[in-house]
């Protein structure tokens, strides 16, 4: 069971142990592994949450000139590779952190208090840098992992081309949206329908092939055209693809849920680690907006109140209230995940209704979210609306964060079917006892 330890400033941390599992990739010896870990960080035991709160300082100085750049600084780019953030869901034995979820999931929660854009950045770049060393050839993975210093990812994993097979692997074109991340990435993720005679090709279950192809940054033609209400700094430009070849073993299926190495959370899949990168951000989101309305209902009144906001009976009653809120989807998402990773790493399988809950989690936490950064931004008064606003620009982002396709809540209809299953049997079961 996680061991639990509460801190004021950021909730419950879960410290975990990890177990060992499977297969090995052969990409780096473990010499080669163990000069990758020195070069990222000199820093011994630290968590990835420690990492995070180490360089937060710096990420909150640099968010409006990440704004104004479109993507993350350099001088932010280097402190999280100094830190070793971007490899935190990667083997130790490639050189990687080899990070609990939860742990992976509060660094992300720090990092979006600190900016919302920094935040959403480093999920993607983290989540989409385990996914090609989860699910790749082992060979693919001694090529692109094996170097000097560890790749980062990034890109638009859901189909945005088409290609077919040749003789020398996948070759197609594809125009693609949203490549958070990508500025500042070596490799680029992009999904491809595969068509046979122009008809696409079928999985069994009858959803369409979609390899995700994995290609060096110079393949890639990015577009400069990031301008949006939110989540600015995010550098998740358009790019596009034409007529590239993708060798055999640089392209999985994206609906895989069987990592191909050792370490069992990559058996959450794609989808998994893109729930939980979501959710951290969100989470992150919330802590700082309720940071920023504490600082401003203590720090002036406004027109026309006898006190100062934070006296305020009614500005208290939905303080309380807001903050639990934050604490209750705070605490379902650690368990959500903690529970998880035990379960994966004692040799379970997960069922549809387990995979089920993290697309149900990050929907519901995306909800809370909307709602408790709503309340801070309403509260702030002029000092959220006038630019530059700190929590102003939490509200940015945090709704332009509920329109990504993961945390659409017409998708609930379809969660629910397994969930209400596994309900439905526990019933049968009980009623039948």
């Amino acid at each position: 069971m996680p061991i639990r330890s509460f801190h004021p400033d950021g909730g419950e941390t879960v410290r975990r142990t990890i177990h060992r599992g499977r297969s090995v990739a052969p990409a780096a010896t473990e010499e080669n592994a163990m000069n990758m870990q020195n070069k990222i960080s000199q820093s011994g035991s630290e968590t990835m949450l420690e990492r995070a709160r180490r360089i937060a300082p710096l990420v909150r100085m640099e968010a409006e000139e990440s704004e104004r750049l479109g993507t993350m600084t350099p001088k932010v780019v280097a402190a999280m590779k100094e830190a070793g953030l971007f490899w935190m869901l990667l083997e130790e034995k490639i050189g990687g952190l080899q990070a609990p979820m939860t742990d992976c999931m509060e660094a992300w929660e720090e990092i979006s208090a600190a900016d919302g854009s920094a935040g959403w950045s480093l999920m993607a770049n983290a989540t989409g840098t385990a996914v090609p060393y989860a699910f790749c050839s082992e060979e693919a993975v001694a090529d692109i992992y094996g170097g000097e210093q560890l790749p980062v990812m990034a890109g638009m994993l859901g189909p945005g081309g088409a290609a077919t097979e040749t003789a020398e692997g996948l070759q197609g074109s594809g125009k693609y949206r949203f490549g958070s991340g990508s500025l500042h990435a070596d490799w680029l993720g992009s999904g491809m329908f595969v068509m046979d005679d122009k008809i696409m090709r079928k999985l069994p279950d009858g959803n369409p092939v979609v390899r995700v192809c994995w290609l060096p940054r110079k393949k890639v033609v990015f577009e400069s055209d990031w301008d949006v209400l939110g989540l600015r700094g995010t550098g998740s430009v358009d790019y596009t693809l034409t007529g590239v070849t993708v060798p055999e073993g640089y392209h999985h299926e994206r609906a895989t849920t069987r990592g191909l190495r050792e370490w069992r959370l990559y058996d959450i899949g794609i989808a998994g680690l893109a729930c939980a990168g979501h959710t951290g951000v969100a989470l992150g989101l919330m802590k700082r907006a309720l940071e920023e309305i504490t600082r401003i209902a203590f720090g002036k009144k406004r027109p026309a109140y006898q006190t100062v906001l934070g006296e305020q009976p009614v500005f208290r009653h939905d303080f309380a209230y807001h903050e639990a809120s934050y604490h209750a989807a705070r605490d379902f998402t650690l368990r959500l995940y903690a529970e998880t990773q035990d379960f994966l790493e004692a040799g379970g399988e997960l069922t549809p209704a387990m995979r089920a809950r993290f697309r149900q989690n990050v929907i519901y936490v995306h909800k809370v979210a909307a709602e408790v950064v709503r309340f801070c931004y309403t509260m702030g008064g002029s000092e959220a609306l006038r630019n530059p606003s700190d929590l102003g620009r939490c509200m940015r982002d945090m709704y332009a964060a509920t329109q990504h396709i993961f945390v659409d809540t017409i998708a609930m209809q379809d969660i629910a079917v397994p969930i209400l299953d596994e309900w439905k049997a526990a019933t049968s079961e009980r009623a039948s006892a």
